[in-house]
């Protein structure tokens, strides 16, 4: 009944208090927000490159004349905006100069290792950027309007509404849980489904030889041999989700007990004399465990349901300690002070078995023939009408800070006596988050796990064909009680994060309490779930310094020349290699091509756009050919040259070069 719809997630900045508050920062976004950082490292992939092309242009730049491979790489080395058209530059004029220049291959590798790393580097930086989304991990915050718990109006008032709402909300709740529990909690879980809460399911382990929780006598299997299913202490924030810092969490363990219980024993037997009765002449067998309300019998059976050919049939009571108006008052030899009780009655009616059963839930060794066309078979029948196991559910909590905990008691008990947590000495959000724990705990019983599935919470019922049962190991009762128990845990995570999403539907008979205190409102906002698809989670420690990184590489490409330019002016030193970078630049080179054959009058020589007079008109000359195209119009053609100022020697007077360089004519 919880809202699943994208709008309860949070988005925006938050603190995942598992990994701390710095390695914890979290941004969530929507997944259509998130492909700039993929594009941003991208970019600097670009920048570094811009970085490591202008440093071995400017280490490769020399007073002397060079080669004519030396200078093609140079100007690669300046015009290619990435590495990769840089390596395929490269590799052309390495594959042209093969056999026309000194060691070509050698003068090749090394610029285009450089370029090759820059590639490898920056493509292994992109796979590696999505480490941080997944350390930032899949879990998001539940941000919902209308966070709350569901509680009764006044059951007087509309009892029959009130009563069919409670047994919707209780049956929908465990059903779900239920189908949770067993596509979760088992060795081969269902990624589809079990990728929900904080936790994939909330650990516990058994022991098949505890003390027997009721009067000694009572438990079949003896004082020693009943078993427990201990959860230990379970952190409310990773095993519930509840997102809070280590001095806020607090510890909850659940402890069950079951045994079956002696049947024979506790039971009369009488006919129905009263006309008026549906039963009327049926032997009615009446089981002593414990008034229920006017009633002072717990389970009455009809013997007549042995022929009648119905299958399993299973009721179940409970009684909470300390509870003043509880419906069944479990007998002396039940009864604790400290735990509440689930009572279930199995009846298998006419169930038959293919093998003998000495489970003490499903014992049936009573072989009976039986004719299946002209062959004999033998079927085992059930050894008594009902069978019966009781269950205590204990519950506790521990303050971690201190390593104090409560008693193991009841889930009325400890709600009800604020005692029991005053003693823990916690803190007002420990308090607020053991009080929110314990809101769900009468929901958590085996009596719960059970009451509105009847027959279909037995497991045994999945092997059960037209009432023939497929002989059932003897230890099968304490799988049905495991089954149980994880269906608790499961409906414990379930309230849990209902609370913060808030119910998609009240009924009528039910309010919306809403949190009143702040502490109770840090609760609702900070309730994390997991989450697979339409958000993304990204670390802000792992996104700064991607950011930071990028960003400084982005800068420095673009301040880097002009950084060396102004200290070479200042130093007088090596200022031939500034003037070699901008020479080198594809459009200065366009300019000097053309200038050179005497085409355009052109300026601003040292700038990112050298430019002509308005009315300029340049391109190939009418007798260009196809084999060898020049600019000048042929061998006889002479440069024209301008009055004034020559462009390189302009140049050289604005970058402050003039002292320092001479030019030797070619």
């Amino acid at each position: 009944m919880a809202q699943t719809a994208d709008s309860i997630i949070h988005t925006g900045s938050w603190i995942n208090w598992s990994h701390g508050r710095i390695l914890g920062s979290t941004i969530t976004l929507s997944e259509r927000n998130t492909a700039f950082l993929a594009t941003f490292v991208a970019t600097a992939g670009v920048a570094c490159w811009a970085i490591l092309s202008y440093t071995l242009h400017q280490a490769r730049a020399r007073r002397e004349k060079s080669s004519t491979i030396h200078h093609q790489q140079q100007v690669t080395l300046r015009n290619s905006g990435t590495p990769g058209a840089a390596a395929w530059q490269l590799l052309q004029i390495f594959w042209y100069w093969r056999k026309h220049a000194a060691r070509p291959l050698a003068r090749t590798l090394p610029l285009l290792f450089v370029a090759l790393l820059n590639i490898i580097f920056f493509a292994v930086a992109s796979i590696f950027s999505s480490y941080v989304t997944r350390a930032a991990g899949n879990e998001v915050l539940i941000q919902a309007p209308r966070c709350g718990a569901l509680l009764l109006k006044d059951y007087e008032s509309a009892p029959q509404q009130s009563f069919s709402d409670f047994n919707t909300i209780e049956i929908n709740d465990t059903s779900n849980a239920a189908t949770y529990s067993r596509a979760c909690c088992g060795n081969t879980p269902d990624p589809l489904q079990c990728n929900q809460y904080a936790q994939r399911s909330l650990p516990w382990t058994s022991n098949q030889n505890v003390t027997c929780p009721f009067a000694p006598d009572l438990c079949i299997l003896g004082p020693t041999a009943a078993y427990q299913m201990d959860t230990g202490p379970l952190d409310s924030h990773h095993a519930l989700g509840i997102n809070a810092p280590v001095s806020d969490r607090i510890h909850y363990r659940k402890v069950t007990t079951c045994s079956p219980i002696h049947a024979k024993e506790n039971f009369v037997a009488h006919n129905d004399t009263d006309p008026t009765h549906i039963a009327y002449g049926d032997t009615l067998v009446d089981f002593m465990f414990g008034p229920v309300g006017k009633i002072n019998f717990t389970f009455q059976y009809n013997t007549h349901s042995l022929v009648d050919k119905n299958g399993y049939e299973l009721t179940s009571l409970e009684a909470f300690a300390g509870a003043v108006h509880g419906a069944w008052e479990p007998i002396s030899a039940l009864n604790r002070t400290n735990g509440d009780i689930s009572i279930i009655f199995l009846t298998p009616n006419s169930v038959t078995y293919q093998e003998p059963v000495t489970d003490p839930l499903y014992s049936a060794t009573t072989a009976t023939p039986f004719l299946v066309g002209d062959r004999n078979l033998t079927i085992y029948s059930p050894d008594f009408w009902v069978n019966v196991i009781a269950c205590v559910d204990q519950h506790q909590f521990c303050n971690p800070s201190t390593d104090v905990c409560t008693p193991l008691t009841g889930a009325y008990v400890m709600g009800s006596t604020k005692g029991k947590l005053a003693q823990l000495n916690l803190n007002v959000a420990q308090y607020t988050t053991a009080q929110h724990i314990n809101l769900h705990l009468p929901y958590m019983s085996i009596y719960s796990s059970v009451h509105s599935r009847g027959a279909n919470a037995l497991r045994a019922s999945e092997t059960l064909n037209d009432n023939f049962q497929v002989g059932l190991p003897n230890t099968q009762w304490m799988a049905e009680v495991s089954s149980w128990f994880a269906i608790s845990m499961a409906k414990l995570q379930q309230k849990v994060v209902q609370y913060a999403t808030g119910p998609s539907i009240i009924p009528n008979s039910y309010n919306l309490i809403k949190p009143q205190s702040e502490a109770e409102k840090k609760i609702c906002n900070n309730q994390i779930i997991r989450k697979a698809s339409g958000t993304t989670n990204f670390s802000v420690l792992g996104v700064a310094i991607i950011l930071i990184v990028g960003t400084l590489l982005i800068v420095m490409s673009l301040t880097l020349d002009s950084l060396m330019m102004s200290i070479r002016g200042k130093t007088s030193s090596n200022q031939y290699k500034s003037l070699q970078w901008i020479v080198d630049e594809k459009l200065q080179l366009q300019r000097l091509a053309y200038e050179e054959a005497g085409q355009g009058h052109w300026s601003q020589g040292s700038s990112a756009v050298p430019l002509t007079e308005r009315d300029d008109k340049i391109g190939l000359p009418q007798n260009a050919t196809m084999v060898h195209p020049r600019l000048s119009q042929g061998p006889g053609h002479t440069a024209v040259t301008y009055p004034g100022t020559p462009e390189t020697e302009g140049l050289m007077e604005q970058k402050g070069m003039h002292q320092s360089i001479q030019f030797i004519p070619s």
